[in-house]
């Protein structure tokens, strides 16, 4: 009876149950193996040298591959250029001031003249776009002048200066509420920046596209300086037409001077500015409106937003904006 075969599967022992702070004890040490924290110390050496194996060769092959990197990145100007690049040669044209953070894809300017502050679900009061508009124009204004800004009505420029962009020519669109409190609001246009773009320009008017508004072209044959990227603006319908008003253009000459390009990275840069101030736009009418930009590199479609700059513009008044406000309640 004694020395019969023990069944296969009969010789598992129970394993002893520890729990509490005991279980934590032995985990940590146990001391019939050796083991710490479940591996022997052989076993945390041998694991510990694979690892840092490991991560130095992962480490190695991201440092290598930096270093490839950094062998096409150049740091004062970008390796591919114009035609030869993603962007091409043809910039869009930028809207200032811009939307708030919330509304930042939105191209409507709209606002109430009558009111400054903003009210929730209410039409927005004048006061946000001449705050962001001050914030744009302080650029222009550094408390310290840049050591490479140079004073162009003088003086020629350097390869590593720019010329620095007189606020002044802005006339009406420089001082006050820029207009908005009139319902009169000044739209600051600027060019992208496309590094050592130099524009082709139309400097005569024997050369001048049929498509061209006439008005740029008289702009064109009365300029003294015709070597300018020159801006149009319209309205896109008939009714847009109609309901925009009149607009004027400061600079006079509606248009970017050749002495501000090319841009090639120049420390403190400015961007030279076309504003644009409307007058008599229809009170409550939502207006489409499109500017241009012309020179014979720069070119044209809407589509892919090229040398152009489109925007909405909706002039409120105090009657309109409650119309608004009611409809909206």
């Amino acid at each position: 009876m004694g020395n019969e075969p023990i069944p296969i599967g009969c010789t598992a022992l129970k394993p002893i149950e520890r729990h509490g702070l005991e279980a934590v004890s032995w985990f940590l040490y146990d001391k019939n193996t050796g083991a710490i924290m479940g591996r022997t110390p052989l076993s945390w050496l041998l694991i510990t040298i694979f690892y840092i194996i490991y991560y130095a060769c992962l480490a190695g092959f991201w440092a290598l591959m930096l270093i490839v990197f950094f062998q096409f990145i150049e740091e004062k100007q970008p390796r591919w250029q114009q035609d030869a690049s993603l962007i091409g040669r043809s910039p869009a044209l930028g809207v200032r001031p811009g939307q708030t953070w919330d509304l930042i894809d939105s191209s409507i300017i709209m606002f109430n003249k009558d009111k400054e502050a903003d009210e929730d679900y209410k039409v927005p009061g004048y006061g946000g776009w001449v705050e962001r508009t001050n914030n744009f124009l302080g650029e222009y204004k550094p408390k310290v002048p840049a050591p490479n800004g140079v004073d162009c009505a003088n003086n020629d420029a350097t390869s590593d200066q720019f010329c620095e962009f007189p606020l002044s020519s802005l006339g009406p669109c420089n001082t006050g509420n820029y207009g908005y409190d009139d319902g009169e609001p000044c739209i600051l246009l600027k060019l992208n920046r496309i590094y050592g773009l130099v524009p082709d320009y139309y400097n005569t008017t024997e050369e001048l596209p049929e498509e061209m508004p006439k008005e740029v072209k008289d702009r064109i044959g009365a300029a003294t300086n015709k070597n300018q990227v020159w801006v149009s603006c319209r309205g896109e319908n008939a009714a847009d037409k109609e309901g925009m008003g009149e607009f004027t253009f400061y600079p006079s000459e509606g248009s970017f001077s050749d002495k501000y390009f090319p841009y090639t990275n120049q420390d403190s840069y400015q961007s030279p500015i076309v504003a644009v101030k409307f007058k008599g736009t229809t009170a409550g009418q939502f207006v489409h409106v499109e500017c241009r930009a012309w020179a014979k590199n720069i070119g044209y479609d809407k589509r892919d937003r090229k040398g152009i700059a489109h925007f909405e513009l909706m002039v409120h008044n105090t009657a309109t904006a409650a119309a608004v406000d009611l409809a909206n309640a």
